[in-house]
């Protein structure tokens, strides 16, 4: 399937605020240990109207509950563009999940997501 322009240009600009809420969360987190994409931006099948979906995932955090782990993340993340859940590096993404950051190689495959 091709992807028109308007849905290719809402893919960069989702993929500029994901690497501007990543880096802001990198800096006051060092916990901080990967984000994935997940969701249709990361499958492919999005819409110029589809929000991004990301995973933190942080060193640390298992005993923290669901609640307290989104609030660590909810002032970067702006409101209706980004869904984003949090979860402790024993545990696993999503399924469809691509891995957009990582605390060891920074900022990877960001061409694999602009299909």
């Amino acid at each position: 399937m091709v992807k028109g322009k308007s849905a290719i240009e809402s893919q960069k600009k989702m993929l500029q605020l994901a690497i501007q809420i990543v880096e802001e969360v990198a800096k006051e987190y060092p916990s901080l240990a990967k984000v994935y994409v997940f969701g249709s931006r990361a499958r492919g099948d999005y819409l110029d109207t589809s929000d991004i979906d990301l995973v933190f995932v942080m060193r640390g955090i298992k005993n923290i509950n669901v609640i307290e782990r989104m609030y660590l993340v909810s002032k970067f993340v702006k409101k209706g563009k980004v869904d984003y859940i949090v979860i402790d590096e024993e545990e696993k993404p999503p399924k469809d999940s691509k891995l957009l950051w990582s605390r060891e190689k920074g900022f990877v495959n960001i061409e694999g997501f602009l299909i």
